[in-house]
């Protein structure tokens, strides 16, 4: 009788600073998990390959596994910050590597695919950036996630540009000064030289530094900075709004992730508030429900969900 190899999958969850991997067996155990640095394949190929070795050696050591084992065949489900690089995705392939099988996505699908178990729905990150996507019979839609300043509205980025320009034109005497204008400008020692200096060379990280001002100041009752509130969760209803028209209308489930998206929820339209839902898994997991829909095709769930 021909020796049956057991299939293990591998999770990873590639992004800019950091890879996360998970190992499960077929039943959908977790026997192992692991991290490591960045998973970019648009910034490194090589390092984003030494990011998934040096965390999957992690898991596999705590599962007590080895690549090698001919009693085993692994699968490997990989969601990359940098998919959407044709370049990157073809060099990265070319790469020789242990695995029987490869699924490789961008990070926000898995996401997805992590957030509603595998099923159809939608997630919208609102972080730094801003970058929706769903995934309903078969099809991958994304929205936004376009970067910063030609896009990311709503995010933490755009809030932070926008309270500069607020308070640039507070100074000017083109709006009233408030609260989060003198905070804006009290983190520079009220100094609009350097706040402008700083302005014109910073990236879209630094921007984000000034969101929490912003959030912060909202609670307190500002209304520049409320107004940047409303104006941000209007940015990501539009987002919803546009994933819906992708699929002729059909409301998805929806799950929010992002630094920036607690705090906009509550501002969102009611029609948009009544899908949101809590994710069911990480993207990590996402992955692996990649790797096994590869795999297993329809029966990629049993014992599992």
């Amino acid at each position: 009788m021909a020796h049956i190899a057991q299939k293990i999958f591998i999770g990873a969850d590639g992004g800019g600073t950091k890879t996360k991997v998970q190992v499960e067996d077929e039943n959908g155990k977790i026997l192992g998990t692991g991290k490591s640095g960045p998973g970019n394949i648009r910034t490194s190929v090589d390092l984003a390959w030494n990011s998934i070795y040096s965390g999957l050696k992690e898991a596999l050591l705590q599962a007590g596994l080895k690549l090698e084992d001919p009693n085993y065949e692994y699968h490997a489900g990989l969601g990359l910050a940098g998919y959407e690089v044709p370049e990157a995705v073809k060099d990265f392939l070319r790469k020789p590597h242990p695995f029987k099988t490869i699924s490789l996505e961008s990070d926000a699908i898995i996401a997805c695919l992590g957030a509603h178990a595998g099923q159809d729905g939608a997630i919208i990150i609102v972080g730094t950036g801003v970058h929706g996507c769903e995934v309903f019979k078969g099809k991958i839609i994304h929205v936004g996630g376009w970067g910063f300043p030609h896009g990311d509205e709503g995010g933490g980025a755009w809030l932070g540009m926008e309270a500069v320009r607020l308070t640039l034109k507070s100074i000017d005497g083109r709006s009233y000064a408030t609260s989060i204008c003198e905070a804006v400008l009290e983190k520079f020692d009220n100094n609009v030289t350097a706040l402008v200096t700083w302005a014109v060379q910073a990236r879209p990280g630094d921007f984000g530094t000034l969101a929490p001002l912003v959030i912060e100041h909202a609670a307190l009752g500002d209304t520049h900075a409320m107004m940047l509130l409303d104006m941000a969760a209007s940015e990501i209803d539009l987002i919803a709004e546009a994933l819906d028209d992708a699929i002729d209308g059909n409301d998805l489930s929806l799950t929010l992730f992002g630094g920036i998206a607690p705090h906009l929820k509550s501002r969102l339209s009611p029609e948009i508030q009544a899908r949101l839902v809590e994710r069911r898994f990480d993207a990590t997991r996402g992955a692996i429900f990649l790797a096994r829909q590869k795999v297993l095709g329809e029966n990629w769930k049993k014992g599992i969900v």
